[in-house]
């Protein structure tokens, strides 16, 4: 195979210009570890976090947490090479090639497609994670900011097949979008308070969960909490503005099987936009946008390292 492999890389924070694509050699397979062949690299929030120097640590950076591939080297009993997986939890999917431990694979399944399979898995373990810390009963009222997104679309369709009646924020544009989950759709901006009060018709609001990271997101958070509701946050800026409840993204096999048996039994609908490799840059200007519908992934098809694409030495 090809000894090089293309990676996304930044060596310095900054807008998302500050991204190039770089040729590497191939990445040694450890013990335990796996060899993959990327045909479709995540994207999240927290590449564009990184990327502008907001998560914490230092330059050079390369990007991508998920990834669905082929197996090209095998160092792990459980893969051969010529399987396709889906990984999870690593850092560096956002290139030709990248090295998992075989612990965070998962078979991908062949009802599944690849760009699905490629960008469900961040944005749905952080739905779950965020339903998991909440305690709720059928038939309560919640409120998902940012419900049109990778996240809270994922959230709100789990939300709603659980029997919770779900309130979404997002852009006009995005109504009808939010119906066809199931949620009713509130657009945020001025006033959001009188419309959240208007939807609910009286009921009581039993949490907030903001994907968004608005400051009108962290308001409606304080009011939930003051009114004996829950109220969390996956933004840690509504953590420090507004002193909400951060849950951090809990990954696992076991969530990841959830969401792929969901999508494959059709009660779980996962809108993609897929973004050439090469146009990486402007995938993540439109990360920092917040304009997507659902979520963007990366099309690396053309991967020289993919069966049939490239020379074998």
């Amino acid at each position: 195979m090809s000894h090089t492999s293309r990676i996304a890389v930044a060596r310095r924070f900054g807008p998302p210009e500050v991204i190039t694509i770089e040729e590497h050699s191939v990445p040694k397979t450890d013990p335990g570890h796996v060899l993959v062949a990327v045909r479709i690299g995540g994207l999240n929030p927290i590449d564009a976090r990184r990327r502008a120097g907001t998560f914490g640590g230092s330059p050079p950076l390369v990007f991508g947490t998920e990834f669905a591939g082929v197996v090209i080297e095998s160092a792990d009993a459980a893969w051969r090479p010529g399987d396709e997986v889906i990984g999870f939890g690593v850092n560096g999917g956002d290139a030709d090639a990248v090295v998992a431990p075989g612990s965070q694979l998962q078979a991908k399944p062949a009802e599944i497609p690849w760009e699905v399979a490629g960008g469900l898995s961040g944005v749905g373990q952080a739905a779950l994670t965020a339903l998991d810390s909440l305690s709720l009963d059928r038939d309560d009222l919640i409120v998902v900011h940012g419900a049109a997104g990778g996240v809270g679309t994922v959230l709100v369709q789990f939300a709603v097949a659980q029997g919770l009646r779900v309130i979404g924020t997002g852009s006009e544009e995005r109504r009808d979008y939010l119906r066809t989950l199931g949620a009713i759709p509130v657009a945020y901006g001025p006033g959001l308070a009188k419309r959240l009060a208007d939807a609910a018709d009286g009921a009581p609001i039993a949490a907030s969960i903001d994907f968004a990271g608005t400051a009108e997101a962290g308001d409606t958070g304080l009011a939930v909490r003051a009114a004996g509701g829950q109220s969390i946050t996956m933004v840690p800026e509504t953590m420090q503005s507004h002193g909400i409840k951060f849950v951090q993204v809990q990954r696992s096999n076991t969530r990841l099987r959830q969401l792929l048996d969901a999508v494959v039994t059709g009660s779980l609908t996962f809108p993609v936009e897929t973004v050439p490799f090469k146009d990486i840059v402007e995938a993540h200007r439109r990360l920092d946008a917040k304009h997507a519908r659902g979520k963007l992934v990366l099309d690396l098809s053309d991967n020289p390292l993919l069966p049939g694409m490239g020379e074998v030495n």
